[in-house]
C-alpha cells in the first residue's frame, strides 16, 4: 500500500467538487485496510472511506487526514438455504447467499445478480456508488430497501482493529440510516452478503413502475392469467429496465453536470403534523412509514409548495426535472451548494414548518 500526499480529491466524486487530501490511499483487501488505520493512529489524524464519491460534498480546504479509498472487489455466490426474507415474510422459500466486496460499483452488482439468475435487487437499479457504502446509507429506490435483502455486513472495527460480522438485526436499518452512521468512523464495511431470491416474484408495486408497465400492457402475474394476448409476466430484467428508464428520464446527465442525486431526504412527520399540511396543500402526497409516521416526498414540497424546481443562484442550482437534484456547473465551489442548500432548508422550514435533513455527507 502506498501513501500519497496532497492528492485532489474532486476527481473522486460525483459533484467534481473538492480540495485536497493530507493524505491518501487505495485498499484491495483486509491487510492493507488494517494498515492505512493503523497509519492514520499513528499520525494522530482523521481518516474517511471513500467509495464511489456520488453521496459526499468536499469542502473547498479539502480533508486534513487520510482518505481511504476503498477498492475492496470481488463477487461470489455463497449458499443455498431455505428462509425467508423481509420483503417476502410469510412465504418459506429458497435463497441463496450472494456477496460482494465493498469496493465493487454497486449498479454492476446489481446486473451481475440478474445475470447470474439472482433477483431482488432491481428495483436498486441505476443508483452510483459501491456496494460498500449501500448498507451504511440503507439505499433504496421503488419500494425496496437494501435491509431488506442483507443477510450480513462483514466490517472492520477500527476500535479493536479486528475483523467482525454484523446480521442484519445487528445493523439497525431505517429509513436513509443504519448502525453505521451512529458509529461513525468505527466500523468500516469490508464485504455484504445479501440473500436474494433464484427468479422469484417481482415488486412493481410502486407508482412509477406500475404506471410503467401499465402502459406496456404487461403484468406481474403467471402469464396467461389476462384475456388480453398483448399482456405478459414481468421479468426481473424488465424491472431493471424499467428502473433505469425512470431515472435517467429525472436525473442529470453526469457527464455535463456535478450531481450527487437526491440531496436531502424525504421528510418523515407525524400523522397529526401531515393533517394539518394537507388541509393547506390538499394535493400533497404521502407514503406511511412503518415507524407509525407519514413520508413526504420533499421533491413535491420543493416544486409545488416552494417553487423552486430549475432554480439556479452561481454555479448551483435544482435540476430542471427533479428539485430533489442540486447540480452543479462547472467550476461551482462546495461553499456555493452548502449556501444554496442552506436557503433551500429554510424556504421549507419558512412553508411548512419541516427541518429536512441532507443525505449527502459533508466532508472537511
Amino acid at each position: 500500500m502506498i501513501i500519497q500526499e496532497n492528492i485532489s480529491l474532486a476527481q473522486y466524486t460525483t459533484f467534481k467538487i473538492g480540495g485536497s487530501a493530507r493524505f491518501f490511499c487505495l485498499v484491495t483487501g483486509i491487510d492493507e485496510l488494517k494498515e492505512a488505520v493503523k497509519f492514520a493512529k499513528e499520525k494522530n489524524v482523521p481518516f474517511f472511506v471513500l467509495g464511489g464519491g456520488s453521496n459526499v460534498l468536499i469542502s473547498d480546504e479539502g480533508f486534513h487526514g487520510l482518505v481511504i479509498k476503498m477498492e475492496i472487489k470481488g463477487k461470489v455466490k455463497r449458499q443455498k438455504l431455505k428462509g425467508k426474507n423481509e420483503s417476502q415474510k410469510s412465504e418459506n422459500i429458497e435463497l441463496e447467499i450472494v456477496s460482494a466486496g465493498a469496493g465493487e460499483m454497486w449498479d454492476d452488482f446489481v446486473e451481475w445478480t440478474l445475470a447470474n439468475g439472482f433477483n431482488g435487487l432491481e428495483n436498486l437499479s441505476a443508483i452510483p456508488g459501491t456496494v460498500g457504502a449501500a448498507p451504511v446509507q440503507n439505499i433504496g429506490a421503488y419500494g425496496a430497501e437494501i435491509g431488506q435483502f442483507v443477510s450480513s455486513v462483514h466490517a472492520f472495527d477500527t476500535h479493536t482493529m479486528k475483523e467482525i460480522e454484523l446480521n442484519a438485526r445487528d445493523c439497525h436499518f431505517g429509513y436513509r440510516n443504519s448502525l453505521f452512521k451512529h458509529e461513525k468512523g468505527r466500523y468500516i464495511v469490508t464485504c455484504v452478503d445479501f440473500s436474494l431470491k433464484k427468479d422469484g416474484k417481482v415488486n412493481v408495486e410502486y407508482r412509477d413502475l406500475k404506471e410503467y408497465f401499465n402502459k406496456l400492457q404487461v403484468t406481474s402475474g403467471p402469464s396467461g392469467e389476462s384475456a388480453d394476448s398483448k399482456v405478459q409476466e414481468i421479468t426481473p430484467s424488465q424491472v431493471r429496465e424499467a428502473v433505469i428508464d425512470i431515472r435517467w428520464h429525472k436525473l442529470p446527465d453526469w457527464n455535463k453536470w456535478g450531481t450527487a442525486g437526491s440531496f436531502f431526504k424525504n421528510p418523515v412527520v407525524t400523522q397529526e403534523k401531515f393533517d394539518e399540511l394537507k388541509v393547506k396543500y390538499p394535493a400533497m402526497p404521502s407514503f406511511p412509514e412503518a415507524s407509525g409516521g407519514v413520508k413526504i416526498p420533499l421533491g413535491w414540497i420543493l416544486d409545488n409548495v416552494c417553487h423552486l424546481k430549475g432554480v439556479m443562484t452561481g454555479g448551483v442550482g435544482t435540476y430542471e426535472k427533479q428539485a430533489l437534484v442540486i447540480v452543479t456547473k462547472p467550476g461551482a465551489k462546495a461553499k456555493e451548494v452548502v449556501d444554496f442548500t442552506h436557503d433551500l432548508m429554510k424556504q421549507v422550514k419558512d412553508a411548512t414548518g419541516i427541518t429536512i435533513e441532507a443525505e449527502v455527507e459533508w466532508v472537511n
